[in-house]
Parts: structure tokens; sequence; C-alpha cells
């Protein structure tokens, strides 16, 4: 479904001195937290959810495909949030802006994930969601919790899913069997030891997969590339040899670049983490600076700053697929 973006332009550590006092230096994160979850055996949808479906895909000339939903992995976005919090070795700290950045919805019709979040966190924060980007939403979700910095709003955190339990066919996962996974990203003011900068921010068309490879923010090795699936399968030999690339599980649509991140952290290198969106033909790329030095290393690889992309409506995803 045809959405807007906030992509545009690349946000390079330059614009830090438009920041507003007490937000000091660019965005820094702290380790992400992953967690997998296996299938959670669930009823068929209720009359009143058969009933919201059933109108909702009629919109797009689809029908309810229950056999296609009991395959899925029945993990609601409260079940994945519930758990991934749990299970951190450490409280969250207070936070001010919470963002669910996902591409298939939440297996729940009637339960609202935003609410439990708010909730849940401390801080009272303040809880939306990014979707119709497909692989891209954690990059937007950052770019929106980047921009929202001037503001005040330093704390913060993007809770990426990947939920299966859908009652019609998402052409995004290529070929692959979704697996149920959730990646937290919260910011880290302070720097800790292990916390990186988050340099780079882009977004951008790339229509022919053969150019994507000179369209990706690295230009000298060494660097290391952590890609989703999607990118994965379209990069050629030439650029995986010459840079240390990782690829994310391929079960996996949003979290996937992400969930591999989290298993080479800290990053010992530059890093970028990019994937693609084959329908909507955007390329997002998210680079890292690992360290507490806010200089630039002569090591550190080159940006090549972007051409100008369009600021309005992005995706090439067909009017006649369900609302994300």
């Amino acid at each position: 479904m045809p959405t807007s973006t906030l992509a545009g332009a690349l946000r390079t550590p330059g614009t830090d001195a438009q920041r507003a006092p007490g937000v000091d230096g660019p965005l820094r994160l702290g380790r992400p937290a992953v967690r997998t979850f296996g299938r959670r055996r669930r009823p068929e949808p209720t009359a009143k959810e058969l009933v919201f479906l059933s109108d909702l895909l009629a919109e797009f000339g689809m029908e309810v495909d229950l056999e296609r939903y009991a395959r899925g992995g029945g993990n609601t976005f409260i079940d994945m949030c519930a758990e991934l919090l749990d299970g951190l070795d450490r409280a969250l700290p207070p936070l001010e802006t919470v963002l669910l950045a996902f591409h298939l919805p939440d297996l729940s019709v009637v339960e609202v994930a935003g609410s439990y979040l708010a909730g849940r966190c401390s801080g009272d924060p303040a809880v939306f969601s990014v979707a119709g980007q497909g692989a891209g939403a954690p990059f937007t979700a950052l770019r929106i919790l980047d921009c929202m910095r001037p503001a005040g709003d330093a704390a913060g955190a993007v809770l990426t899913l990947d939920q299966s339990t859908v009652p019609y066919r998402d052409p995004d996962p290529e070929c692959d069997p979704v697996q149920d996974c959730a990646v937290l990203l919260c910011t880290d003011p302070a720097g800790g030891p292990d916390a990186v900068t988050l340099d780079v921010l882009d977004e951008r068309r790339v229509a022919d997969p053969a150019d994507l490879a000179d369209a990706l923010a690295i230009r000298t090795a060494p660097a290391r590339l952590v890609v989703g699936p999607a990118l994965a399968r379209r990069l050629d030999p030439a650029t995986r040899a010459r840079y240390d690339v990782v690829a994310g599980p391929p079960g996996q649509l949003c979290t996937s670049a992400w969930a591999a991140l989290a298993t080479h952290w800290p990053p010992d290198r530059y890093t970028v983490v990019a994937d693609y969106d084959p329908h909507a033909e955007r390329l997002f790329q998210a680079g890292l600076r690992p360290g507490a030095v806010s200089g630039r290393s002569a090591a550190e690889p080159a940006i090549k700053q972007p051409r100008q992309t369009n600021t309005g409506a992005v995706s090439g995803r067909s009017a006649a697929e369900p609302a994300r």
C-alpha cells in the first residue's frame, strides 16, 4: 500500500548543529536484543475477527485463507514484546518514544501492542507504528526517532517485529516461511562501551539489482555489510568478495539484518546494515560507527553522497495489497 516516507537526504553528523540544547551529538545505539519464537497453538479466528478480516480483504478482492492462517506461528505482537522485555538482562531506562516497525500486521485485531508498551515501559513514552515499508520499516523508524531528538526526545527504542499468521498470501517473504521474531534497538545517550554511533541513514530507489553494489554507502574496504535476505539474494559475487558480508536469517523479513547485527556486536569495524524492498525498488541502509570517538578514522570508509530522492510516496506496492 503506497505510503509516504521521511527519506531523501542522507543524515550525517553535520546536522548535529541544529539539535536542541541537551541533545548531545549523534544518535547512539546499544546492543540489539533478539528473540525468536516457536509455534504457539492458537484457535481459529472468532466470528467477530472473521467478519473483520473478511471485510478488510474484500476491499482488495481477496478472501480469508484459514488454511494459511493455521500454518502461522501464532504469536501476537504483545506476546513477542512481553517475552523479549521479560528476558532482558536489565530493565529498559525511562523512554520518551517507542516505535513499532513491522511489515506483516499484528495477528490480534483486538489487542493493541502500542497501548501495552505505553503501560509496560517506564517514562510514559509516546508509542506509534511504522508499516508499509517492507523490510525498510526499522530503517524508517530509526530515521523518525533521530528526527525527534532535536525536540528533546533523546531516549527511545525501536521494536521490530516479524509474525507469520496472516489469512492471505503476502508477496514480500519471497520464498521463505516467516520466522516469528522480535528485535529491540534502544538508544544509549550515555554512550556505553559497546554503543555505536548511527552515522548514516539512507534510502533510495534502485530499480536494477545490478546497481545495488554501487548504491551501497560503503565505498572502501575493510567494512562489514550486514544484509537481509532480499538484498543478500541480489548481491553479486564481486561485492561479496570485497566486503565482509553477513547475511541475516532467510526466514525473517524486517528483523533479519538486525538479528544478524546482534551476533556481531560490538562491531569491530565500520558496519552498514542494509536491506532491499524489491516491490518498491528501495534500498535502505544504516551506517554504524564503532567506538566512542566522534571523529572519523582514516581507516573508516568514505560515504558516497546520494542523489536527492523524492520524499513523497515511494512505495511501489500494488493498491490491491491489504493495508499493513
